[in-house]
């Protein structure tokens, strides 16, 4: 039995909402240089126009550069914090495993060798392309993981899952390292993405994500009430007349949608997925709707603080937010699991 304060999902929600707004605040506010809010508020008034060409931002001091520099990343950081926690709530779902993360379970490293193989051998180079490549690199290790781990008959359990994906995890991790050791160009792009990062993206990158985003929330929150019926087991969801195989297919493309699409612009960025989802739950118990949705929140302000708290360390330098969320995740992550107590998904 968990010891842990249940709360309102209306409370938690409220909450949410502002931690997200306070970390999203403190992204666009702090970094080797701190802009006050005043400059912050006239350049977002601005944003508009320069966006659509009708302000050149011609006259713009350094402040105004530097804020102009800190939207994108911001903007990044949300979609790359909403898509990982919430594909980590519905792989958690999916799997019936409270290890399912989309870093644990390879998808994040099928989906880093998918961009690596067009990399190296196709020649991409756009937003898309890249986009298109991760999906398929997603979509290619979540069936190896599922398929593995269905291996002698029946259906896929949570320590079937997890060991089918460390094997699929290492086996893509090896493909990934044999073409950047071979091929000094895609070495030279790859060591940067590697380490996750929201820094580096642009309009384009960003144009090419956030529909994919959409994309996949849509599916995982069609899909919610069907995981939780599927936490009842699958005997029990079928006399409730669900459809395993529908709601399942749903989430399933949703993950990979998600986590194919992070990937992409930011480089695999591990715990958000599974740090995340086992909070949230703590809080307001197992239903995977406000589980979904609340991950969407909280996600985001989770990257954003671990970014945020990247550029203000150690200045000018920078810590890229695939560590820093490492950082802060484990400690977290092993208070969490250690007060759960065999508590059931």
């Amino acid at each position: 039995m968990s010891r842990s304060l249940r709360v309102t999902p209306w409370v938690t929600l409220a909450v949410a909402v502002i931690l997200l707004i306070a970390a999203t605040a403190a992204s666009l506010f702090w970094g080797s240089r701190s802009i006050d809010p005043g400059t912050v508020a006239t350049v977002l008034g601005r944003l508009p126009g320069i966006l659509t060409g009708q302000d050149s931002g011609a006259g713009a001091d350094m402040d105004t550069a530097v804020v102009l520099n800190r939207i994108p990343r911001t903007v990044t950081a949300v979609l790359v914090g909403a898509a990982l926690a919430a594909a980590g709530a519905g792989m958690q779902g999916v799997s019936r495993n409270p290890l399912g993360d989309p870093g644990l379970l390879g998808l994040s490293s099928g989906a880093a060798a998918g961009v690596v193989l067009a990399l190296g051998w196709l020649g991409a180079h756009s937003s898309w392309q890249i986009a298109l490549a991760a999906l398929i690199g997603c979509t290619v290790a979540a069936g190896l993981v599922f398929g593995l781990s269905q291996i002698g008959g029946g259906a896929p359990t949570p320590i079937g899952l997890t060991l089918s994906g460390a094997a699929v995890n290492a086996g893509f991790v090896a493909v990934t390292s044999a073409v950047v050791l071979t091929n000094q160009a895609v070495l030279e792009r790859y060591r940067y993405w590697n380490v996750g990062s929201v820094s580096r993206t642009d309009t384009g990158d960003l144009a090419t994500a956030a529909p994919l985003v959409l994309i996949g929330v849509a599916l995982l929150l069609a899909g919610a009430s069907g995981l939780n019926a599927m936490a009842l087991g699958d005997e029990l969801a079928h006399g409730l007349g669900v459809d395993l195989g529908v709601q399942r297919g749903l989430v399933f493309v949703g993950i990979v949608v998600l986590a194919g699409s992070a990937t992409a612009i930011a480089g695999p960025i591990a715990f958000v997925g599974l740090l995340v989802p086992h909070a949230i739950r703590r809080v307001v118990g197992g239903d995977y709707r406000w589980l979904i949705v609340l991950s969407l929140l909280l996600g985001p302000a989770l990257l954003l603080v671990a970014d945020t708290l990247g550029r203000v360390v150690a200045p000018p330098q920078e810590i890229y937010v695939g560590i820093t969320t490492v950082v802060l995740g484990v400690p977290v992550l092993l208070a969490l699991l250690r007060r759960r107590r065999g508590v059931t998904l």
